[in-house]
């Protein structure tokens, strides 16, 4: 009864028993239920001949679907789970084949003593007789025992068949089986062959035999073209990824011949890809889970990388919403051995975690091993703020080298700046303490310091520009403010000209006047 099962009703999980037990006794299933569990079998103390009758148990099948449903999804072999199922459903096949079978050899009767009579005889299936003495020809072995056919042929033994019986008769035992493994082989037999239209059977005599025979040849067409296609569709998804794997490697091989890639070089080459295929880790992980949610897609990281980040230095104390942005944008790399994930030098510009292998700290020349990283290690965890105060620049301290193959995560400068925009007030945070830690370590130049706030940059491109945009509207609101400044100026400058014009010509008129009266 599934009177208490949890079921999904508009994306939510029902716990309520009221209402998982109404929705039960309204479906199909609480119908089927009941019939498989009606006691018929009561009716066996009556008559014990119509076994048929507990059929109605049968009805609980379609729990089986279900269950082979939920165990394709959480197996992690779900290509051998369906191969074992085609297995265990011929064999069920097979068993009630055999089943109908038998029940028609009795109803046609099994006294007969005919080998060739359709219905099973016992004469079919006699009783083995083994030898009790050593059948093995070594010479000088007096146990060994063998009847000596010396001149005679081999091909007409019946001539000589009971001077045979007779000598065998107190060097050998008959080995008896029960009746019902005798029913039971030979039935089966029968049933294997005929559902997969293998072998000559002998011809029925009886029409329900006829019927049988028919309805197996039948199903057996279709069992075999079931088997067949289910058969070949696990082949081919089982060597679908070898064959993909294949292609591409042949097209590796194929551009390092061809380019006349040193020998070294090719074995690392295809060493490494080796291990891929091996570990399958073929696939970027962004693809595998692109399918699920954000939130659960976040769930399933934090798992594999939160405690790691909460232990990184610069990161402690973060709030969980940032920590949870920047665990979706760590990016998995592999590593071959000897590999250098950054040498010393080199621009900083990316925050890596060690999930599984080894990495050295070595000198320069690679000679000098200055120390180790292991599992759970993080390393340029400074490098995911870009501060130009930082004396030498930017720049990795060390040379870090992988010694076997290293999995390693990797959260880029980029990607944190475009979490930041969403927290400011966690920028300005992390920038102080980052500050503060190269100070500690005598890594801050407070010459540069100033310049931190032009070129220290956690910022990203967008706002740069962003900010170039705005300091570009703000020269034209200042061009647009000194042309209108300078329109003003012009305009009144042009009225007090055309006053002065006017003041100039009425003089010199009044002194024409003056002039002509004297």
């Amino acid at each position: 009864m599934k009177l208490v099962t949890d079921y999904i009703h508009d994306g939510e999980v029902t716990e309520n028993l009221k209402v998982q037990a109404r929705r039960y006794f309204h479906s199909y299933s609480f119908w089927l239920d009941v019939s498989s569990i009606f006691p018929l079998d009561f009716l066996l103390i009556y008559r014990g001949d119509i076994s048929l009758i507990r059929l109605n148990r049968l009805l609980k099948s379609y729990r089986f679907n279900y269950f082979i449903d939920r165990t394709e999804i959480r197996t992690n072999w779900p290509n051998a789970f369906k191969i074992f199922f085609l297995i265990v459903t011929c064999i069920v096949l097979f068993h009630w084949n055999a089943a109908a079978y038998f029940l028609i050899s009795v109803i046609s009767g099994i006294d007969s003593e005919d080998p060739d009579a359709w219905q099973f005889t016992y004469t079919k299936i006699a009783d083995p007789v083994i030898p009790k003495c050593n059948t093995f020809l070594l010479i000088g072995d007096s146990t060994s025992c063998s009847f000596n056919e010396t001149g005679r042929n081999v091909n007409n033994r019946l001539e000589y068949i009971d001077e045979m019986m007779q000598y065998w008769q107190n060097r050998s035992e008959i080995l008896t089986f029960p009746n019902f493994s005798k029913e039971y082989a030979l039935s089966i037999y029968w049933s294997s062959l005929t559902l997969t239209t293998k072998g000559q059977q002998p011809y029925p005599m009886s029409s329900l035999e006829d019927a049988l025979e028919v309805v197996d040849t039948l199903i057996g067409l279709l069992i075999f073209a079931v088997i067949v296609g289910s058969v070949g569709s696990i082949i081919s998804t089982v060597n679908k990824e070898k064959s993909e794997f294949q292609e591409i490697l042949d097209g590796i091989k194929f551009y390092m011949n061809y380019r006349k890639v040193d020998s070294d070089i090719q074995k690392r080459v295809l060493n490494c890809c080796d291990y891929i295929h091996d570990q399958g880790i073929s696939k970027d992980e962004s693809v595998l889970l692109e399918g699920l949610p954000r939130k659960l897609h976040g769930q399933l990281a934090i798992n594999l990388h939160m405690v790691t980040l909460q232990h990184v230095e610069l990161l402690q104390g973060c709030e969980q919403g940032l920590l949870f942005e920047l665990i979706l944008r760590l990016k998995f790399q592999l590593f071959s051995p000897n590999d250098y994930i950054c040498r010393r030098g080199e621009l900083a510009r990316e925050m890596y975690i060690v999930k599984r292998g080894q990495l050295n700290c070595v000198s320069d020349d690679g000679k000098v091993i200055l120390g180790i990283l292991k599992e759970g290690a993080v390393f340029g965890q400074l490098a995911i703020l870009n501060l130009s105060g930082r004396a030498g620049g930017n720049k990795h301290i060390m040379a870090i080298r992988s010694v076997g193959y290293t999995d390693v995560y990797i959260l880029r400068q980029e990607d944190v700046n475009d979490v930041l925009q969403e927290y400011p007030q966690a920028r300005q945070n992390l920038t102080q303490k980052a500050i503060k830690m190269l100070q500690d370590d005598g890594y801050w130049d407070n010459t540069i310091v100033n310049a931190e706030k032009v070129y220290g940059s956690t910022s990203t491109l967008e706002e740069h520009l962003d900010g170039i945009a705005r300091i570009i509207n703000a020269l034209n609101d200042e061009i647009d403010r000194l042309y209108e400044m300078f329109d003003n100026m012009s305009s009144d400058f042009k009225q007090r000209l055309t006053r002065l014009e006017g003041a100039y010509k009425t003089r010199c008129e009044r002194q024409k006047c003056e002039g002509s009266l004297s």
